[in-house]
């Protein structure tokens, strides 16, 4: 290939790639992880098209951290989203409108973690622990009854699946209630 045409084609490469980026940037079409350090705290989530993915927020805790650990990073990213919302509200025309958008909107909707014991006394803790396990385990045997159903037509499994069914639906209503 000539000089020329080299070029051309170098320069047609890097303008096709700056445009692709350029409109993947504008309308934050990709899912964008982001991690912040935060007073101390790690705080990551995800978002797209200028939305935060509410669920992703503190997601590296789900497996590694504590409930408490979990509480706190939700907590603290909360702070984060109203603190940005204000900072790109101070900047005025200056700050990119979308991504104020997206912070804004989540400090207004994120709901940090909480704790689903706090202002109970020890005796209603252990009780609803306690009911808490008995709805898992009526769960899993009403899961196991489900799929033996569907590889069985006897009566038994099917009056166990109702039961097991039946009980987790109640015991699930049970810890709505509370």
């Amino acid at each position: 290939m000539d000089p020329v045409t080299l070029t051309l084609a170098a320069f047609l490469k890097v303008v096709t790639h700056l445009e692709a980026r350029d409109i993947s940037d504008v309308y934050d079409s990709r899912v964008q992880q982001v991690r912040v350090l935060y007073y101390g705290y790690t705080i990551d989530f995800r978002h797209q098209l200028w939305r935060i993915d509410d669920e992703s927020v503190c997601a590296h805790l789900e497996k590694t951290g504590t409930a408490v650990e979990q509480r706190e990073c939700s907590r603290m990213a909360s702070r984060l989203f109203v603190e940005t919302c204000h900072a790109l509200q101070r900047r005025g025309r200056a700050a990119h409108i979308d991504t104020r958008t997206m912070y804004c909107k989540a400090a207004a909707t994120f709901k940090p973690r909480r704790d689903p014991y706090a202002g109970m006394t020890p005796a209603e803790r252990k009780a609803r622990k306690a009911l808490e396990a008995a709805h898992r385990e009526a769960e899993q045997a009403c899961n196991r009854y489900v799929l033996d159903a569907l590889s069985s037509n006897s009566l038994e499994i099917l009056r166990l699946r109702q039961r097991y069914c039946d009980k987790s639906n109640r015991l699930a209503a049970r810890l709505e209630q509370q």
